[in-house]
């Protein structure tokens, strides 16, 4: 059994696919460039799935395999993760299957992403809930407003949907005070952390965090289509699956029985044929991300989101927003979407929010990156 990569030989891996590559990717926070470990993992399920049925066993054991990877990063374990096709659809699976009932409140912060937002709308319509929409986001920084947050939480509150980074800035939520806050009044904590996973250092039991939604597309450099939830023991209790299949009740071998209750595992969740290809993928680039450590890859992404906003600052742009997260604003001159337009044509990578160019490098990011950044948008 081969070593254990170390957290330098781990980051070389990661970095090696970019050095000299054409394309500068600093849009880590909307899709990143998928790891070779990952493509890797494509390709050793695609051709183990050529056997059929003979591969099952297999493939199974790399699922369940995957599953426990997961939970690693997230900080569970394996029997607290069911693997989604995207984070909305995990999002969608917590909101609609809670027993929401009439006089019921949610509560979430107005700068959520809109995929954190309308299923628990769409949930509260259908229940004759309320959702508490707590403003934040409207200065300058964007920042997370947590006294009104926790003020918003009384004994009518139900579930409580945050990000744990908010995606226009990287704002990020005090998850702990959060959930002291929401747990005092018998409610839930449903934390989005699809901007924290993979550069942030997470740990849902010692957060004491409900449940956990994230996708594998962005800092954990997975594939697209490819999402997840982890749920404790006693909030999976209580939520019923809004998808149904052989394995939301058994195995595909058991008879029809329709007065038969679902399975009391998180299998339950995954209604039929297992997402074996995003799950092994995602995992494969999990393992490299671990192997580098989280602490170390947000180090060094920081470390670059702190060159860009100097170089920006340098040039007499306009910085919006710099929190604990690898995130910078810059406001350029021109208009920001076609800007990143122009930017794309020469093969650099950013996001468009918050009225300026969202830049959030990455840990396999260098200072050759950022100089290019730079160099495209001086070239007008």
């Amino acid at each position: 059994m081969p070593a254990s990569p170390t957290s330098d030989e781990a980051l070389g891996a990661l970095r090696a696919p970019h050095d000299g590559a054409a394309s500068v990717h600093l849009n880590n926070a909307g899709v990143s460039p998928m790891t070779a470990h990952a493509a890797a993992a494509l390709a050793e399920v695609a051709a183990l799935s050529r056997d059929g049925t003979l591969a099952i066993g297999a493939l199974l054991r790399r699922y369940e395999a995957a599953r426990a990877t997961f939970a690693r990063l997230i900080g569970c374990t394996a029997d607290d993760v069911a693997f989604f096709q995207t984070c909305a659809s995990a999002l969608t699976q917590v909101a609609f299957g809670l027993p929401l009932r009439a006089g019921d409140q949610i509560v979430r912060l107005a700068q959520e992403y809109p995929s954190n937002a309308y299923p628990w709308h769409r949930a509260a319509e259908r229940a004759g809930a309320e959702v508490v929409v707590v403003g934040s986001g409207s200065g300058p920084d964007y920042a997370v407003d947590h006294d009104a947050l926790c003020a918003a939480i009384g004994p009518r509150t139900r579930v409580v949907a945050v990000s744990a980074v908010q995606y226009q800035t990287g704002a990020r939520v005090d998850l702990a005070r959060v959930v002291d806050a929401a747990h005092a009044h018998g409610a839930v904590v449903v934390a989005d952390a699809i901007q924290a996973l993979g550069v942030q250092p997470f740990d849902m039991a010692a957060l004491g965090v409900d449940a956990v939604c994230g996708g594998t597309h962005k800092w954990l450099m997975g594939p697209l289509g490819h999402g997840f939830l982890a749920v404790t023991p006693a909030l999976r209790d209580r939520l019923t699956p809004i998808l149904h299949g052989a394995i939301t009740y058994g195995t595909p071998d058991d008879p029809v029985d329709h007065e038969k209750p679902t399975r009391g595992d998180i299998r339950r969740f995954e209604p039929g044929t297992p997402h074996l290809l995003g799950a092994c993928a995602g995992a494969a680039s999990i393992e490299l991300l671990l192997a580098v450590g989280v602490e170390r890859l947000k180090a060094e992404a920081m470390a670059m989101a702190a060159l860009v906003e100097e170089r920006a600052r340098r040039a007499g742009a306009v910085v919006r927003a710099r929190h604990d997260s690898p995130f910078v604003v810059v406001v350029p001159s021109g208009d920001p979407a076609a800007t990143a337009n122009r930017l794309r044509d020469r093969g650099v990578a950013v996001g468009v929010r918050a009225g300026g160019l969202r830049v959030t490098p990455h840990g396999f990011n260098r200072a050759q990156d950022v100089d290019r950044l730079f160099d495209a948008l001086d070239a007008g």
